[in-house]
């Protein structure tokens, strides 16, 4: 079971040490689907026969669950020697146990965000709650169990799981509402509406920013054109909650208007580089952070690298292997979220020297979030090193036209990630220490200039 990761969230995908599993045919990723989206459960073969076929199941049923059942135990415990027991995919009366901790699957790792998100937000945290939402809203990669076959089931717990994504949306949105973001907000709840025009609750999340914004008008108009569609289309009027917000922009409510959420206390953060094994809740496993002690001042004098990569296990594994240079080490799952990570250390005194960032990432892929960090001023002195098993110069060379210092192919040795870690990390202090050559240069010149004006009466009266 160590180094499996599963994927439901989009194409059912199964992946070893970072690996794609090929787990067979669409029947086969439908019972592997009913066993992980079952949660640890025994799952009978009655159910299973049920999810595949629903009403109409073959006269040998049970016996191809079998056969499917077999081929997945192979596909995922391919070391295990015939006749020895399964590990994984177990035999339990009256049916099949699929043996995986629940942040191994992403739909079960997406529900637990959602719910911490939403637990913040309504114990009065929108910094954090937006955190951890935007975390749980960049792990859907495309319709869920995209390549499935479509039962019952099936299209059941696709639309749990789609609707628990709108409404983390929705919920995060909310949160930075709270936060006074309403401005950059406006453009994405304006193409939110467009793809879900029923959903009262973009609506009025649309107005509200749009009045926020100044746009008293607009908010109004966007009010008009939801009362017309739903009175055009199903002959109904808008909900309370949209026409209370109406006559609040009609009145001009003070109510309305943003206002500076008030602090909640703070909890204690883990000190960086000591051995502490407590983890904060939305943030990667300590073991992928934390610094053997004996290598605390080293990495301290080396610096601090963000590993940015959309797989666990591959987080995990380059994270491991940078602490163990030397460096101190935090990981990222997606673009979005290095970008935050990035700038809220940038602000701090313990800003990010190098970053290890993956090219291929579903949410935000890598030139994009390269783009991103170029583009921010405080950010765009941080040696970025990109990091794909992607050969082709092509890439290469775009990479570097967007900024980055250096290319770590897959497969990489310690060797190699040494040097490559190395260079970028002199190279950016070579960078920091002219800048500060040229900063003591100027301030020196300056003051020559003031002594010299001050001799010579310039500045008297």
């Amino acid at each position: 079971m160590v180094g499996l990761e599963f994927r439901l969230l989009g194409r059912v995908e199964v992946y070893r040490d970072g690996r794609p599993v090929d787990v067979g045919g669409p029947k086969q990723r439908a019972v592997l689907a009913s066993l992980l989206l079952r949660g640890g459960r025994v799952v009978s073969v009655g159910q299973l026969i049920d999810d595949l076929w629903a009403d109409r199941p073959p006269a040998r049923a049970a016996a191809t669950v079998q056969v499917f059942v077999s081929q997945l135990r192979r596909a995922l415990e391919p070391e295990r020697s015939r006749g020895e027991a399964a590990t994984v995919l177990v035999t339990a009366s009256p049916g099949y146990l699929l043996d995986v901790e629940p942040p191994a699957v992403d739909a079960h790792a997406f529900i637990d965000l959602v719910e911490r998100g939403r637990r913040a937000l309504g114990g009065g945290d929108p910094e954090r709650a937006a955190r951890l939402l935007l975390r749980a809203e960049g792990m859907l990669r495309g319709p869920v169990l995209a390549d499935v076959p479509a039962t019952p089931f099936v299209n059941a717990e696709a639309a749990r799981l789609t609707e628990l994504h709108l409404g983390a949306v929705e919920d995060r949105i909310d949160a930075e509402l709270a936060l006074g973001r309403h401005a950059a907000l406006v453009a994405e709840l304006e193409q939110g509406v467009r793809r879900h025009p029923l959903r009262e609750r973009l609506r009025a999340q649309l107005m509200l920013g749009l009045y926020r914004c100044g746009r008293q008008v607009d908010a109004l108009a966007a009010y008009r054109e939801t009362r017309r569609l739903l009175h055009g289309e199903l002959g109904i009027e808008p909900g309370a909650r949209l026409r209370e917000l109406e006559q609040a922009v009609l009145r001009q409510d003070p109510a309305l208007a943003w206002q500076r959420p008030t602090p909640t206390p703070s909890r204690p953060a883990m000190a960086a580089g000591t051995g502490t094994t407590g983890a904060t809740p939305d943030r990667d496993p300590p073991a992928a952070r934390v610094l053997p002690a004996a290598e605390t001042a080293t990495a301290e004098r080396l610096g601090r690298v963000l590993v940015v990569d959309d797989t666990g296990i591959n987080r995990t594994l380059l994270a491991t292997a940078v602490t163990k240079l030397g460096y101190e080490a935090e990981t990222a799952q997606d673009g979005h979220r290095a970008l935050e990570m990035l700038r809220a250390a940038q602000d701090g005194p313990r800003g990010f020297d190098i970053v290890l960032l993956d090219l291929l990432m579903p949410v935000l892929d890598g030139y994009a979030t390269l783009a991103g960090i170029k583009a921010d001023p405080r950010l765009a002195d941080i040696s970025v090193i990109m990091v794909s098993a992607v050969p082709e110069l092509e890439s290469v060379v775009r990479c570097i036209e967007l900024g980055a210092v250096d290319y770590l192919p897959k497969p990489y040795s310690s060797t190699m990630l040494r040097a490559r870690l190395r260079a970028s990390l002199r190279a950016r202090r070579s960078v920091v220490e002219r800048e500060s050559a040229l900063r003591s240069e100027i301030a020196t010149l300056r003051a020559e200039v003031a002594r010299a004006r001050s001799g010579s009466g310039l500045d008297r009266p």
